[in-house]
């Protein structure tokens, strides 16, 4: 039976990092071992690419908690569908759909909670210094900008600017040509420009000062 996968559990030996044959032949013996239900192999697998999973998950869901849960939910579908990764491409896409999709799902559901919640009054704000509030701003006007973006748009962004995934790479974890999600991330990276220019300008002022 599949021992229950936890990010903090690692395998004890070492990844070479100057040999990248060995590191792809202890990558497939992971794997191999995983595939065979051992938890503590795929924690040494899922371990390097953990930043990048939370990264991702941040963004989506714009929770700590929520985003935590997205990764150890997405790490655990992994986990059980590891006989779909194909031998020879990015583990690291891999791991990334999975994370994608996870946190978007999460954050349906709780916007869902929320707006239920949201019934009631909300407390007003206390006030905040005009810097802190700038950026809160701009936080936000980032956030909206990328929850604007048609879904698979929004994936191919966040895979680009925060998982730093290669155009094959992302092409592998949505599932389309690289030619199509070069398309896609140019498109994604053009309408969020466009969304804030105001602010790139704002930012191109304040460093001139």
């Amino acid at each position: 039976m599949a021992q229950h996968v936890c990010p903090s559990v690692f395998v004890t030996g070492a990844t070479p990092k100057d040999d990248t044959l060995g590191a792809v032949s202890l990558e497939h013996e992971l794997i191999a071992r995983a595939l065979d239900g051992d938890g503590r192999a795929f924690a040494g697998l899922v371990e390097p690419h953990l930043p990048v999973l939370y990264r991702i998950a941040a963004r989506a869901c714009r929770d700590r908690a929520l985003a935590e849960d997205a990764v150890q939910e997405a790490l655990t579908l992994a986990f059980e569908r590891l006989s779909g990764y194909q031998p020879g491409t990015s583990f690291r896409a891999f791991l990334a759909a999975f994370a994608v999709r996870r946190a978007q799902t999460l954050l349906r559901g709780e916007r869902r909670r929320r707006t239920r919640e949201d019934a009631a009054d909300a407390p007003s704000s206390l006030p905040n210094p005009a810097d802190l509030a700038r950026a809160h701003q701009a936080a936000e006007r980032v956030r909206t900008a990328l929850e604007a973006l048609p879904e698979k748009r929004r994936a191919v962004a966040m895979l680009r600017l925060d998982a730093g995934l290669s155009y094959a790479e992302i092409a592998q974890a949505v599932g389309t040509t690289e030619g199509s999600a070069r398309v896609l991330v140019h498109m994604a990276l053009k309408e969020l420009r466009e969304q804030l220019a105001d602010l790139v300008r704002e930012g191109e002022t304040s460093e001139e000062r």
